[in-house]
């Protein structure tokens, strides 16, 4: 990190360290660098030594890899913006947070204010409509832009007040507009008191400021948390804060947990008394301590000066980002790492709290209003003409990248947007309609616009309008729509098809087999994760949980319940050895002489090629046990057995997978204990929902860790032996067939051009992306209308009358059916569009 006051280029030259000779001789920190490499030859020359210290140069790694690059500022300035930071900063704690008055700011809120939040929320969307339709973003007299201003004022701060009212049921709220209300802050300190100044000297300069708030925050908070007992995050503290912060207790969910006594205030059956643990009336449950679980107001309240300082540290890499000299790129891509650290790290650290749920949805918020913070910062930083030539240099950039991809980044905005576009033609019918009027307050429509796009009705809606259903037009529709139903078809898979009906089955497999012996439960077991790992894009860690999660309650009374969770430990291991052979030998080596198989693995890819180059070497050296560890199961195994590689070897390298399974494994059964409870309610094992937590970020780290090794080790051998890879000879018969491929996939887009396509496929493709488009909305905005709740512990007879196809409610139903239907629309508009590429083809 560049220190205060001192230049970039100051900070990159290097100290030197010499030694004298002697017994006493001092050894000094020598920092590489072109001109102390230069000095240091003279010194070895003049027989001197020079040596770097690994405490410095550790220092120096970590400071370089995780600090922002601090701009120069004079010092009189750097402690001017460092008060004005400190000012919003400073309120917020004071409002908002329990270092200061934020749990009475919360109650009052609540109690007196939420009430108004739906007139005023109304209100602002009425007015802020009514701005629209007017063309207030037009207003260029001098009175216009003075009205455009104030009625952009009153829309921002009604919106931080409404904000402010529904803080109680939205606590993650007030931080989202402090981060978002600072940059606006800082641009109203420039202008009163650093007008001289141009904003793209003085946003760089903010970053030194925003870092030192940042840490003062964060230390602040911390030397508070620990210097009283109350003030630190425990079960008394939480529960004694949790009404006082506006929370209603979740009396639904536990309805004998109501106080039955009418003479006490208290709305549950126990009490906190001068934030000690709870007192419990006689007819009380332990378990109703869980009543506040769903409301996470007094987390957000006790972590608040952490979420501020989150909050500058991200602006603070924003403003690094405008500085001179300059590497965006680079600080670009170390912010985005450290960010998600930090986010990761917190969201696990709240979850051992008991407050990963809420914190998720806040993490999630604070995100995407710090983007917004840097958004503003950004557009003040350039001019109407700049900020133009950035976003097309940026969008070339993306082209560049990854224009392959436009068409399925075009997919996803079609499907998650469309609804949205069809409200924003209606509303610019509108507008269209008001500027027909030719009122002095809106914009003025062309006398030419009916025919200015050349087709009949054009100008009922707005020019804007026009030229994105212009542009809209011009895409590849086939392949967009097709793409659209693609990832629609994904949603529904992952949170219908994955989420609830793997749970269903997980559930009946374990009611089914709590009555079998470990034998027979295992011999069911195996078989199945077997045919799941045969399936390419299945991997192992669903396999691991589900062992995880059946064999504890089967195997407890035989093995004991720790034995049990080895024991399914070792059937998870055998099974990826098992599956690997049968990868390896069946298909691998039985099927290698198949071009389908040889190309389902992408055996002429870079990637494969480098992963063959690195499985060929002898022995078992970290790259070949990193790809067996951490490449794709299916491919990797298969690609083993098309290389003949030895068996052995090959297992051997596969078992360091043990360090995956193991936690894997446990977060499934701890997932399964943390539901068990005993005869009278209480939980059995309380602390299983931590230990799941912690073994479910375990199973993540090493996950990555393998993924990262093996990637790493790919990119090496591609980057270091391209020689070695040009060399290596193609499979030509897959390269035929790669080659047939691209003929037949050319054909395909020239057969699927939108213009040329006749009328009855049209319609099949709009029907299938009709069908997608709503089955998504239908579940995403009527998810608990649509199923019933289901847990894993639960089971058929009980909970779904005995029929478990009441797990889908009417709504749902319609949901699938549409999917399912959105689905044979599209294999019937692609089955008849790659016959007629293959006819064009011959």
């Amino acid at each position: 990190m560049t220190s205060i006051g001192r230049t970039p280029n100051e900070d990159s030259q290097k100290s030197k360290a010499r030694t004298n000779g002697g017994d006493s001789g001092r050894l000094a920190v020598s920092l590489s660098s072109s001109s102390s490499d230069m000095n240091s030859k003279k010194d070895i020359e003049s027989g001197r030594q020079s040596v770097v210290s690994p405490v410095a140069v550790a220092v120096k790694a970590v400071t370089e890899s995780f600090l922002p690059k601090i701009q120069k500022v004079p010092w009189i300035h750097f402690f001017i913006l460092c008060f004005f930071i400190a000012i919003p900063a400073v309120g917020y704690i004071l409002l908002f947070t329990k270092m200061g008055y934020g749990l009475t700011t919360f109650y009052y809120l609540s109690k007196y204010y939420e009430q108004h939040s739906f007139e005023l929320g109304g209100s602002l969307a009425g007015f802020a409509f009514l701005l629209y339709l007017l063309d207030c973003y037009y207003w260029q007299s001098k009175l216009g832009r003075f009205m455009r201003m104030l009625s952009v004022a009153i829309i921002v701060i009604g919106v931080a007040v409404l904000v402010c009212f529904i803080s109680a049921t939205h606590p993650y709220g007030p931080i989202s507009i402090y981060v978002v209300l600072m940059p606006l802050w800082l641009v109203l300190i420039r202008r009163v008191f650093y007008r001289h100044i141009s904003m793209r000297t003085f946003v760089p300069w903010l970053s030194g400021p925003l870092f030192l708030n940042s840490v003062l925050v964060l230390a602040a908070w911390i030397t508070w948390t620990w210097w009283d007992p109350d003030n630190k995050w425990i079960l008394a503290n939480r529960l004694a804060d949790a009404e006082v912060s506006g929370c209603r207790p979740d009396l639904v969910t536990y309805p004998i947990c109501e106080n039955k006594d009418i003479t006490s205030d208290n709305e549950v059956c126990f009490s906190i008394e001068n934030n000690q643990l709870p007192v419990w009336t006689f007819d009380c449950p332990r378990t109703c301590v869980k009543v506040w679980d769903t409301c996470f107001n007094q987390f957000i309240v006790w972590v608040g000066p952490f979420l501020v300082s989150l909050g500058l540290f991200f602006l603070c890499f924003f403003a690094t980002f405008l500085r001179s000299g300059g590497t965006v790129q680079q600080e670009a891509v170390k912010f985005a790492k450290i960010w998600g650290f930090l986010l990761f790290t917190m969201w696990i650290s709240a979850s051992l709290a008991g407050a990963g749920a809420g914190l998720s949805t806040t993490l999630a918020a604070l995100t995407l209003s710090s983007f917004v913070a840097s958004a503003v910062l950004l557009a003040a930083s350039f001019n109407a003409a700049e900020r133009e030539e950035q976003l097309m240099t940026l969008w070339q950039k993306l082209l560049d990248n990854y224009g392959t991809y436009l068409d399925v980044a075009k997919g996803l905005v079609v499907v998650t947007c469309l609804p949205v576009a069809v409200v924003y033609l209606s509303v610019s019918f509108l507008v269209q309609c008001i500027r027909r009027m030719k009122l002095q307050c809106s914009r003025q429509t062309d006398d030419n616009d009916d025919t200015e796009d050349g087709a009949i009705g054009a100008s009922l809606l707005t020019i804007e309008a026009r030229n994105l259903v212009k542009e809209f037009r011009s895409w590849n529709l086939a392949t967009v729509y097709t793409y659209a139903v693609y990832w629609g078809a994904v949603f529904i898979t992952f949170t219908v098809l994955a989420a609830k009906f793997t749970v269903l089955f997980l559930s009946w497999l374990i009611e089914e087999t709590k009555t079998m012996d470990v034998g027979a439960v295992t011999g069911i077991l195996f078989l199945v994760g077997v045919i799941m790992f045969l399936l390419p894009p299945v991997p192992g860690a669903p396999i691991y949980i589900t062992l995880g999660i059946v064999i504890v309650p089967v195997g407890r009374d035989a093995f004991g319940l720790v034995w049990c969770i080895v024991y399914a430990m070792g059937v998870s291991v055998l099974l990826k050895l098992f599956a690997t052979f049968l990868q390896q030998k069946m298909i691998g080596g039985l099927l290698k002489n198949s071009v389908q198989i040889r190309q389902l693995v992408g055996i002429n890819t870079g990637l494969i090629r480098a992963m063959k180059l690195c499985l060929n070497e002898r022995g078992l050296g970290i790259a070949k046990v990193s790809i067996l560890c951490g490449g794709p199961d299916w491919p990797t195994s298969v690609l083993c057995g098309i290389m003949d590689l030895p068996l052995i070897p090959v297992l051997v390298g596969t078992l360091p997978v043990a360090a995956l399974v193991i936690p894997t494994v446990l977060t499934g059964s701890f997932t399964y204990m943390s539901s068990m409870n005993l005869e009278d309610g209480n939980p059995e094992f309380p602390w299983a929902g931590i230990a799941a937590t912690i073994s479910t970020a375990i199973s993540a780290v090493v996950l990555f860790g393998f993924m990262l090794l093996a990637a790493y080790y790919v990119e090496q051998t591609m980057s270091t032996k391209a020689n070695e890879l040009k060399e290596m000879p193609y499979d030509e018969e897959v390269k035929l067939a790669d080659d047939a491929d691209v003929a037949l996939t050319e054909a395909y887009q020239e057969v699927t051009q939108w213009k040329d396509l006749p009328a009855f496929a049209q319609i099949l493709l709009l029907l299938s992306l009709a069908c997608m488009i709503t089955s998504c909305y239908m579940i995403q905005l009527f998810q608990d209308d649509s199923f019933a709740e289901y847990q894993l512990t639960y089971n058929i007879n009980d909970h779904l009358n005995g029929d478990w196809k009441n797990l889908v409610k009417p709504i749902g139903l319609v949901a699938i059916l549409l999917f399912l239907g959105s689905i044979f629309f599209l294999l019937v508009f692609k089955t008849w569009a790659n016959r007629k590429a293959r006819r064009l083809l011959k």
